[in-house]
C-alpha cells in the first residue's frame, strides 16, 4: 500500500465521536475543529440555469436553492492558504447554494438571497481541486469533500490577483479580480453540506475577514478547453460574476462533520 493510501485509512477507532477523531495524514496529526490562519481568497457568484445546477449535483441528493425564477446561484472561490493545520496550499471550490435541511418553506427567493448576503447560506461543493496531498487527502477522510489534486496558479500584479486551474495539463478557468479592499467582517459561520461517511452531513466554517472589496460585475471569468470547462459552459457562466470578491486576509476555523 502507497504511503497515502495507508494515510487515508489511518483514524482513530469507530466507536469515537467524529468531533473527538484524530487522524494521521502525511505525518500530520489532526483534529477538530481544524484551523486555517491565514490566506487570501478571490471568489465570484454567478446566476446559472438551476435545472443545469441540478443536473450536475443530482447524485448527492441535494437541490439548488432557487434565487429567482429557474434561477440558482454558482460560487466560485479560489483560496491561497499560507498558515493552516493542513499546510500551505491554494485550492479552488466550485459549489452550488443548496436548500437548508430541516428548515421550514420559506419565502420564495427572497430567503435565499438574505441568506447568501449574510453569508448564511448553506452551499455544495461540486468539485474541490488543491495543490497537495495533505489537503487533498484531510478533506476526504475528514469531511467527505469532493477534492483532487491539480495544478492552481495564483499570482498578483499590481491591483489584479488571478488564479488560473490546470487539469491534466489543459486550461480548466482563470478568474482574476481587484486585490484592493478595507472593509473587515467580524466572525460568522456558514455551512458547507457533503455526503460523509455515505450519508449527508453538514460542515460549519466560522470566519473573518479583513482587507476585503466586494464589486458588481467586477470579476473576470476565461474559461479553457479541458471537460471541466465544458461543463462550466454547460451553465451558460458569463465571463463576469454577478458579485466578485476580494479577501485579502482570512481566518477560518472548521468543525467535525454533523449527521443531517
Amino acid at each position: 500500500m502507497e504511503k497515502h493510501e495507508a494515510d487515508l485509512a489511518t483514524s482513530a477507532s469507530g466507536d469515537m465521536s467524529t468531533s473527538a477523531r484524530r487522524f494521521e495524514i502525511e505525518g500530520r496529526s489532526l483534529g477538530f475543529p481544524a484551523q486555517f490562519r491565514d490566506a487570501s481568497s478571490a471568489m465570484g457568484l454567478f446566476l446559472v440555469p438551476s435545472h443545469a445546477a441540478n443536473a450536475l449535483i443530482h447524485e448527492s441528493g441535494f437541490e439548488v436553492a432557487q434565487v429567482l425564477p429557474r434561477r440558482a446561484v454558482f460560487s466560485l472561490s479560489c483560496v491561497h492558504y499560507r498558515d493552516s493545520d493542513c499546510g500551505i496550499y491554494r485550492e479552488i471550490a466550485m459549489a452550488f447554494f443548496v436548500k437548508k435541511y430541516g428548515h421550514a418553506r420559506r419565502i420564495p427567493y427572497i430567503g435565499t438571497w438574505l441568506d447568501i448576503a449574510r453569508d448564511q447560506g448553506a452551499t455544495y461543493v461540486w468539485k474541490l481541486p488543491v495543490t497537495t496531498r495533505l489537503a487533498n487527502d484531510a478533506g476526504i477522510l475528514m469531511w467527505g469533500l469532493p477534492k483532487t489534486i491539480e495544478e492552481i496558479e495564483f499570482k498578483v500584479s499590481g491591483e489584479r490577483a488571478t488564479f488560473d486551474l490546470y487539469m491534466e495539463g489543459r486550461k480548466v478557468l482563470s478568474y482574476t479580480v481587484r486585490a484592493l479592499g478595507k472593509r473587515s467582517q467580524p466572525r460568522g459561520t456558514s455551512a458547507v453540506y457533503s455526503i460523509f461517511e455515505g450519508a449527508p452531513h453538514v460542515t460549519y466554517l466560522s470566519h473573518q475577514y479583513w482587507d476585503m472589496g466586494i464589486r458588481f460585475r467586477g470579476g473576470d471569468l476565461h474559461l479553457g478547453d479541458h471537460p471541466v470547462a465544458e461543463q462550466l459552459r454547460g451553465l451558460g457562466l458569463p465571463r463576469r460574476p454577478l458579485i466578485s470578491s476580494w479577501i485579502g486576509r482570512l481566518a477560518l476555523e472548521v468543525s467535525a462533520p454533523e449527521k443531517l
